[in-house]
Formats: C-alpha cells, sequence, structure tokens
C-alpha cells in the first residue's frame, strides 16, 4: 500500500493568467519541421479539405429534458466533460435569462451518427438548465427575478414552470468529413479549436479530453485525482460523489479548474516517448500524439502505466519531500523540473533500488543545481525543444542517480 505523505503547510502559487501561459508555451516549436515544396502543399490541401454540412435544431426545454435522459439521442457522456467553472450564481442568471426570452448563445451538436447527436460546446448550459428542472439547486443572486431566489423548480407558480418548459435553445449541428490521410488529421479537434461561440473557450487538455476519449484518458483523470499527486500540486483530495458534486474549494483550484492537473500527468507519458522516440513538432503536438498513440489501450497496459507513474512519484516524494516541484524560497512551481525529475525517476526504479541516490545526496544535488546558474537554467528554463528536454532529464537523473 502506497503511504500518502501529508499536505504541505503552504499553499502553491499559482494563478490563471499562469496556466494560460502555461498552455501558450507548448505551442514553442522544437525542431521546426523543413520548408514544405510545392507539390506537398497541393497535397496537403487536397487531403485536408473539410466537408462541413451545417444545420439548426430549436429544443424546448421539455424536450431537452427528456432528450437528455435518452443518451442515446443526445450524448453528453463521450470525451466531451470539462471541468465544472460555473457557480450557483452563473447557473441561476442563466435561468433568468431564459425566463426573460433573452437568447443564449446556442449549442453546437456533433451528429455522430444518425439521429445521435453529441454536445460539442455548451454542457454546462445544458447541465444547468437539466438540473434546475430536476430541482438539482435552488436560484440565488437573480437581478430581476429576486422575488423567485431561494426557489427550486418544483417552487415555482404553475405557469411559470409552464412557461420555462416552453422556452427554447437553438442549437447548431454538425455533420463532418474528411479525408484521414495519415491518421494526424482529426477532424473533431480541428473544429474544437475553431469553434468560437462567445464562451469560454476550450484550452488545449480540454480539446484533447473532448478529442481523445478512451482508456488513457479515462486513466489520466484518474491519476490526476490520486492523492498523493493532489498534495504534491496543492489540489483538495477527492471526496464522495466528487463527479455530481465537487467541492467548492476543488473547482475554484486553478489546476482543476483548467484541466492542468491532467496534463501534468500527460507530460509524463509524453516526454517520455520524448526520450525513446524520434518526436518532433512542437509540445503540444507532442501531447496530441501521445493522446491519439495511446487512446484505447488494454488495461493491462493502462495497469502498467498508472504503477509507473505512481512508484516515480513515490520515489521523489521519499527522495526529496512533497514540495520537490517549488522553487526554494518561494511558492511557484516549475513544470519543467517536474517533468524532468518525473521522467528521470521512472528510469531509476524504486526509491529501495540500488540506482537511487539517499534522500540527503539527493536533497544536497538538487539545492545546488538550483543555486547554479547554469543548472538552473537547464532544470527550470523555458525551452521546449527535444535538445533542452533531454538535457533538463539528463541533469535530473544525474541529480537523484545513486
Amino acid at each position: 500500500m502506497i503511504t500518502t505523505p501529508p499536505s504541505r503547510s503552504n499553499a502553491i502559487d499559482l494563478s490563471e493568467n499562469q496556466i494560460e501561459e502555461w498552455y501558450e508555451s507548448e505551442d514553442d516549436q522544437s525542431d521546426a519541421p523543413p520548408a514544405s515544396n510545392p507539390d506537398e502543399l497541393e497535397k496537403k490541401y487536397a487531403e485536408t479539405q473539410l466537408r462541413v454540412v451545417r444545420s439548426t435544431m430549436d429544443f424546448t426545454l421539455h424536450h431537452l429534458q427528456s432528450s437528455l435522459r435518452e443518451s442515446s439521442y443526445i450524448n453528453m457522456a463521450p470525451g466531451y466533460q470539462r471541468r465544472a467553472r460555473w457557480d450557483r450564481k452563473k447557473k441561476s442568471l442563466l435561468i433568468e435569462s431564459i425566463l426573460l426570452n433573452v437568447p443564449i448563445p446556442p449549442l453546437f451538436l456533433f451528429e455522430a451518427d444518425y439521429n445521435q447527436y453529441e454536445v460539442m460546446d455548451g454542457r454546462q448550459r445544458l447541465e444547468t438548465i437539466i438540473d434546475f428542472l430536476d430541482n438539482g439547486f435552488a436560484l440565488t443572486g437573480l437581478e430581476y427575478w429576486p422575488e423567485i431566489n431561494t426557489k427550486r423548480f418544483r417552487d415555482l407558480p404553475e405557469s411559470i414552470r409552464r412557461g420555462l418548459l416552453r422556452r427554447t435553445v437553438g442549437a447548431v449541428v454538425l455533420l463532418a468529413e474528411t479525408a484521414k490521410g495519415d491518421g494526424e488529421f482529426d477532424i473533431r479537434m480541428v473544429l474544437f479549436r475553431r469553434l468560437n461561440t462567445g464562451g469560454v473557450k476550450l484550452n488545449p487538455q480540454e480539446l484533447r479530453n473532448a478529442a481523445f476519449p478512451g482508456t488513457f484518458n479515462e486513466m489520466i483523470k484518474r491519476l490526476a485525482r490520486d492523492d498523493m499527486f493532489a498534495d504534491v500540486w496543492g489540489i483538495p483530495r477527492r471526496t464522495e460523489n466528487e463527479e455530481r458534486e465537487p467541492a467548492a474549494e476543488l473547482t475554484k483550484n486553478v489546476l482543476y479548474q483548467s484541466m492542468m492537473d491532467c496534463e501534468l500527468i500527460l507530460r509524463f507519458f509524453a516526454i517520455n516517448e520524448v526520450m525513446t522516440g524520434d518526436a518532433k513538432g512542437s509540445l503540444r503536438h507532442i501531447l496530441d500524439r501521445t493522446m491519439r498513440k495511446y487512446k484505447n489501450i488494454s488495461e493491462d497496459v493502462v495497469s502498467a502505466f498508472e504503477a509507473r507513474f505512481i512508484s516515480s512519484l513515490r520515489t521523489l516524494v521519499r527522495l526529496l519531500g512533497p514540495d520537490f516541484i517549488v522553487l526554494p524560497g518561494t511558492r511557484r512551481p516549475s513544470r519543467p523540473l517536474y517533468d524532468a525529475l518525473m521522467v528521470a525517476a521512472s528510469t531509476l526504479g524504486d526509491v529501495s533500488s540500488e540506482t537511487v541516490a539517499s534522500p540527503s545526496v539527493a536533497k544536497e544535488r538538487l539545492s545546488k543545481a538550483l543555486a547554479t546558474k547554469a543548472d538552473y537554467d537547464v532544470l527550470v528554463g523555458r525551452g521546449n525543444t527535444v535538445e533542452a528536454i533531454k538535457a533538463r532529464i539528463s541533469l535530473a537523473k544525474r541529480i537523484i542517480s545513486a
């Protein structure tokens, strides 16, 4: 049984702006591809043309409620789950807008099969509507209807309930087909990246979560809620019935809210790919490709991957303590430092192995490296080239190896 370390006394210092910067940094090119000749460009143009058929539909709230209970008709469950970002006041204001007959942004649905739809954009709006109709929350913070604050759907006058059920929500339905080419071109990924309905855009990990559902993605989300990982990154631990009713402190956590916690898991496996393969392109492309490659791995492979990740994390916590990701004298975590130490640990075996340094030696080496400008630049530098990543992990190996 894995012993989980106690939570750190000081919270990690991270803001939403820093998370955005982390995502943006993934587009830095690592080994830019050679310029394409005209023939290659024409071939790519022919292979990547999208044929998108678009239609519009209007759903009454009553129809939506019944349709969403029939998952074979409108499915919100596949890979399109993004972390909750709406509090009860924002949900209440959406219901108030519908009561006032104020138009709300349309839903985007993908027709995966005949008369079977997947929700591409608008899941939180849908969940809010259905949750309220099912008496899941009481209204709060209403601006024009303060008289019905604290009321659930069942508490409203019958005429208002009937009127609300007759309100409509618009939907844009997309049916898209494209040539697959070499398998690297994913139609849904393109649509997710380009769609902008006026709401909060999907970030890169939310896009991967949506485009690559499967056993690997489920493993990533499961590991992201591991107690030891949560403690290291200052994320509230898992609670009972979390999927339906996440704790308020969890939904406010910037790592959880943005799915950066899931990307931190993915990076471990993607950067291991960098060390063993011939990776090219931006780090974002490498992360995308890793999600695609492992999308539907077997349960045996999932178990091996989980064990490898937990073993590496446990090794570092025992060697360096749960604060190993935090830069000295600050509360700032370093993603490059985390990446390097985790991948280095995965190549050295368990902490009891003769290949791993003693805790005192490893701590001294890490402290010395972070105090030396040249080594600090390697370990914490922003470079995302394959050469920079390999140099970072090579130095991390020297720090923690016997």
